[in-house]
């Protein structure tokens, strides 16, 4: 795991199923200790060890102290005022906006699939996805914030920019995390490698500051007012910005940069983990044409009513089955402030961090057998009730699991829907799937998600 990263190296499989083993422990030169862990029960749901690894500090100078980054009182503070935005009266809201994405979606795929032909390794579909994912999130939980959402030239250019610092940033911060001297700021700071890491802070604070201020000119919009579960009393509903924008007006200890930061988190977390969760799962189903197809069937059944596509039991085991072989973040950490005792008695130290790997334990052959073969029948009620409830946890679990949980699988299930209505597709990626990855913050693809789009 500690491997220097050198360019687009991809991680080792063999060498994360050895060091993947419960309790493997890790020497570590600056203190305290890591540990390897498949069973992150006793620390994720913990209301204790709420704090994360070091390798989430390197994400503070873009990230500051947001919802990801932040702990203690302030993380406590930010996840009670944050929450309402995704209430599921509001989430509703954004399923109208969601399918006006998801029809463009089908639209810039299929001239791009046009432009690109028949040959070769097909469509890269990877930069059209997260371009869409990007605006989706600026149109929803941004407050229907329409920053240039008919993608003129300057609006493109600037897209772009935003989506390659990303993924610098991303790829700098692992860097930093896996190379000791780098942890110390002095000598990182003397580096060329920080210096591009600079330029591109610029660039993603830049973003999404415009954002902030388009937001800003419309906080006076209405907000959504519901019954509470009683059905007496009416309770006041905003989207994630208006929240922010509305709790520093009403005198709450937010700052102009407070507010950047959540906005810089979410909009991060928002569409980059969307953004190669539905690459991927579009990836594997153009791997496995019967599952696609039985898709598409259950899809053509439902009709044209969106509504109930969220409800629909195949699309929903499908997607679960993508996430659980192809989760977005592959691996999470924790940090331990006192001893945790585990179940067999096992001691978890204090001063640990504690590197929970997502992609391992969803490939656990005691809990889920011939880990490697793609069965969305995995996820049959039945199933799922016996599985251990730690055992699948692509959003994370416990008090600091994903806030954003509901609005991903809504606009996940709405997105594939739309596609696998619209197309045949078929995978054109390499057959070893280890080739495929690059080490990053997120599962990203090495060189792209490219798929064969035949229209239905």
């Amino acid at each position: 795991m500690g491997q220097r990263i050198q360019g687009r190296r991809t991680p080792d499989r063999e060498s994360l199923y050895r060091y993947s083993t419960p309790g493997a422990r890790l020497p570590w030169p600056a203190g305290g200790c890591q540990l390897v862990s498949l069973r992150g029960q006793a620390v994720l749901s913990s209301s204790k060890h709420i704090s994360k690894g070091r390798a989430y500090h390197f994400l503070r100078p873009w990230l500051g102290r947001g919802l990801l980054t932040s702990d203690g009182q302030l993380w406590h503070t930010r996840r009670k005022l944050l929450t309402p935005a995704f209430h599921f009266r509001i989430l509703d809201q954004f399923s109208e906006h969601l399918q006006e994405h998801a029809s463009r979606l089908v639209d810039d795929l299929a001239a791009a699939a046009r432009d690109a032909g028949k040959g070769g390794a097909g469509l890269d579909v990877a930069p059209i996805i997260s371009r869409l994912t990007l605006r989706a999130i600026m149109v929803t939980a941004m407050g229907k914030v329409d920053f240039r959402t008919n993608a003129d030239s300057a609006s493109q250019e600037s897209e772009h920019s935003y989506f390659e610092a990303i993924h610098r940033v991303g790829a700098a911060v692992v860097e930093r995390g896996v190379q000791p001297w780098l942890w110390v700021d002095p000598i990182f700071h003397l580096t060329a490698f920080y210096r591009r890491f600079r330029s591109d802070l610029e660039t993603l604070h830049g973003f999404t500051s415009k954002v902030r201020l388009v937001g800003f000119a419309t906080i006076f919009r209405p907000a959504c007012l519901f019954p509470d579960s009683a059905g007496k009393k009416k309770r006041t509903l905003r989207p994630f910005l208006d929240v922010l924008l509305a709790a520093q007006g009403e005198g709450a200890d937010l700052s102009d940069r407070d507010i950047r930061e959540e906005v810089d988190t979410f909009m991060f977390e928002g569409h980059d983990t969307t953004s190669v969760a539905l690459g991927w799962a579009l990836e594997l189903l153009g791997r496995h044409a019967a599952v696609q197809d039985a898709l598409a069937e259950e899809l053509r059944a439902a009709g044209s009513d969106w509504s109930a596509v969220s409800r629909l039991p195949f699309l929903d085991r499908v997607l679960k089955e993508c996430l659980r072989l192809r989760p977005s973040v592959p691996f999470i950490s924790r940090y331990t402030d006192h001893d945790i005792v585990l179940s067999d008695g096992k001691v978890v130290p204090a001063d640990a961090v504690v590197n929970i790997l997502i992609y391992d334990l969803h490939r656990h052959p005691d809990h889920f057998p011939d880990p490697e073969r793609f069965d969305p029948d995995r996820f049959l009620p039945e199933k799922e009730q016996a599985r251990h409830p730690f055992a699948y946890v692509p959003f994370s679990a416990g008090p600091r699991n994903c806030i954003g949980k509901r609005f991903a699988v809504m606009e996940l299930k709405l997105l594939l829907a739309a596609v696998i209505r619209s197309f045949h597709v078929r995978s054109g990626m390499p057959s070893r799937e280890h080739d495929m990855f690059t080490l990053d913050l997120v599962l990203r693809p090495s060189t792209g998600v490219f798929l064969h789009l035949t229209p239905r």
